[in-house]
């Protein structure tokens, strides 16, 4: 029993100290962009600056970096944290961090796709 206590503590403290930053949470929402764009074959540069513009949905937000910047927080709860993107003027989780990954849920893929394809039309 003591050696399971000791085991969960040291888990636990681990990830505490790997903790993935707000910037690796950020980096995993611009890769998750960036492999969209690549799947697709039709997202250029251009579209990447148009659909950081759009999901921000504010006016003057014509960078993919600046979109991050403001849409996106990590809510940290010490042994993870949580990606929080905002979609439709709330934040929604979208990915968990832990032991210094990130890992996004599919359903910012879907939200993302929707972007995509109204950029299209």
């Amino acid at each position: 029993m003591k050696n399971n206590l000791f085991f969960l503590l040291l888990i636990a403290l681990i990830g505490v100290f790997t903790n993935p930053s707000l910037e690796k949470h950020q980096a995993a929402v611009a890769e998750k962009v960036n492999e969209l764009g690549n799947i697709n074959g039709e997202v250029d540069g251009d579209t990447i600056k148009k659909l950081g513009a759009l999901l921000g949905e504010a006016i003057g937000l014509n960078s993919m970096e600046k979109y991050l910047n403001n849409n996106v927080k990590v809510e940290d709860l010490k042994v993870i944290s949580l990606t929080k993107l905002k979609m439709n003027g709330t934040y929604k989780t979208v990915g968990v961090g832990a032991f210094g990954k990130v890992f996004l849920f599919d359903d910012v893929k879907s939200y993302i796709d929707e972007k995509v394809e109204a950029l299209k039309e």
